[in-house]
């Protein structure tokens, strides 16, 4: 699957299917009151592995995650920067939860921290790169593209074997185009009920993805946001989706870059942009 970010917040923006070119998932994220409880979570962004408690002062913020049909898939509840996560009708918990580890091993260049369906499954982070890696198969299974061009497959190698295989998707009970008859809009509102009553961890059939190549810009607002993984019959699509967009803020942490913030995107931009032009001086100047 590949899905495309139409706004560069990514904990606010909508997720389209890139093969069909319909929007298949909406992300949201809204304000709340103060935090009146304090809670306990290991910051996966400090090299200190200690708990560390929040503050009541701290900002609470939910996030919410719905399909092309608007029912919810997934609930996140922050405090300050640390999420309560819910994924379908499962409580998960804080990212320790997510990706079943309590504690996380910290190598000089990449950030390796194992999935909880797979043992084999390995989210893998660099300072330029984040991918999901499967070591059985010695197979990337995932790719986050940031600031890229994308260049689609060309006419003549349109049907031929896209480079992520993958299970299907529930993205195929997406409602069908606005040109369809009122007998088809009834039958689109059946199946967003079909596809809600019944989630499952292994979606329901899917589109192929088409063949595409990505060239990065390195250059924040040049180019697209890009998702692309393969299906995993162990978890359920939104749950490798929301665990890129955990382990994209945890990368940024872990190798001092722009931190990922909550208000005013055009800003968090700008200044990735100065940070990058900076890293780049400092770089050539040594």
């Amino acid at each position: 699957m590949l899905l495309k970010f139409t706004t560069v917040d990514m904990l606010n923006t909508a997720l389209v299917d890139v093969s069909t070119g319909l929007r298949v998932y909406d992300i949201a994220t809204v304000l709340l009151p103060p935090c009146t409880e304090a809670e306990k979570e290991i910051d996966f962004t400090s090299v200190n592995e200690t708990p560390v408690a929040s503050s009541s002062s701290l900002e609470c913020r939910h996030t919410r995650i719905t399909d092309s049909c608007g029912n919810s898939l997934v609930s996140i509840s922050w405090s300050g920067r640390h999420p309560d996560i819910t994924i379908l009708d499962e409580k998960i918990g804080g990212l320790t939860d997510l990706f079943g580890s309590t504690t996380v091993r910290f190598m000089p260049k990449i950030l390796a921290i194992p999935t909880r369906f797979d043992t084999e499954y390995i989210w893998t982070a660099t300072p330029n790169s984040l991918t999901l890696f499967d070591y059985d198969s010695d197979a990337i299974k995932g790719t986050f593209y940031q600031n890229s061009i994308r260049l689609p497959a060309s006419f003549k190698t349109k049907n031929k074997t896209p480079s992520f295989q993958h299970a299907p998707s529930s993205s195929s009970l997406s409602p069908p185009s606005l040109t369809a008859s009122n007998s088809s809009s009834t039958s689109s509102s059946a199946l967003c009920s079909a596809s809600f009553s019944s989630l499952a961890p292994q979606p329901p059939p899917h589109t192929d993805t088409p063949k595409s190549s990505f060239i990065p810009t390195r250059l924040p607002g040049l180019g697209g946001n890009y998702l692309e993984f393969s299906s995993h019959p162990l978890a359920h699509d939104v749950e490798i989706i929301i665990s890129f967009l955990m382990m994209e803020i945890l990368r940024r942490g872990r190798f001092a870059l722009t931190p990922y913030t909550f208000e005013k995107p055009k800003m968090w931009q700008l200044k990735e942009t100065r940070d990058l032009v900076l890293r780049r001086l400092r770089r050539n100047t040594v």
